[in-house]
């Protein structure tokens, strides 16, 4: 084979395999952004909108991230309050107050008890079934978070303004859902293709923040906590 056929077998070559990367290229540069406005039982406009977990249902499952998240226990509060993982992700709870705690939750997807640890202390549970699962802690009600299991990475946490970006979502037709710790939900119908950016302005309608738990045992909390 002469020199300039085989040079240009190779470019043909190349220039099939940077064609077939395309398509794949292209879906990987969706971004799907906008704002989140939340409304109170009454309507009124809900000025810290952080912490709205916006994802897309529907779309290829995922492995779940490398990282390993953390939720610190401080001042007898839970922090991050409310944390988005990848079904398969497992998160670390460290002991990071001056007092005990005993990390437990009753959610269907996810029943555990991590027992009562001191300050220091980390123990970590993986989360293999997609749902909500609330955690608490046996020793302080006012202990409350969150963690929302889904099925891909394509999420994102809002900010205080309700301001959320999704990079990397695939081209096809999905739900975009928003979540909030008040359980209220909201979700309406997108379609994504040719690498471009969406914009996507949601409302979401607020129920009660607080509602009263029992500890694991399904009798109420000591009263001097």
């Amino acid at each position: 084979m002469r020199m300039s056929s085989l040079a240009a077998t190779i470019a043909w070559s190349l220039a099939i395999a940077v064609a077939s990367l395309a398509p794949a290229s292209a879906a990987a540069a969706n971004v799907v952004s906008g704002t989140v406005t939340v409304r109170d039982r009454h309507g009124e406009e809900v000025l810290d909108r952080s912490n709205l977990v916006v994802f897309i249902d529907g779309a290829a499952p995922s492995a779940p991230p490398a990282t390993r998240p953390t939720i610190s226990h401080k001042g007898r509060r839970y922090s991050p309050s409310v944390l988005p993982v990848v079904r398969g992700q497992k998160v670390d709870f460290l002991n990071d107050d001056g007092v005990f705690h005993n990390v437990f939750s009753l959610s269907r997807p996810k029943p555990f008890d991590l027992g009562v640890y001191p300050q220091g202390a980390t123990r970590s549970v993986s989360f293999d079934k997609p749902g909500l699962v609330k955690i608490y802690c046996n020793i302080h009600p006012d202990m409350v978070a969150s963690i929302l299991v889904l099925t891909n990475q394509h999420y994102a946490r809002t900010d205080a303004q309700g301001r959320f970006e999704i990079r990397g979502v695939p081209d096809g037709e999905f739900t975009l859902r928003v979540w909030h710790e008040s359980t209220a939900e909201s979700a309406r119908p997108i379609a994504v293709h040719g690498g471009m950016r969406f914009v996507e302005n949601l409302e979401l309608h607020a129920k009660k923040l607080v509602s009263s738990h029992k500890n694991k045992f399904g009798q109420p909390y000591d009263t001097k906590y």
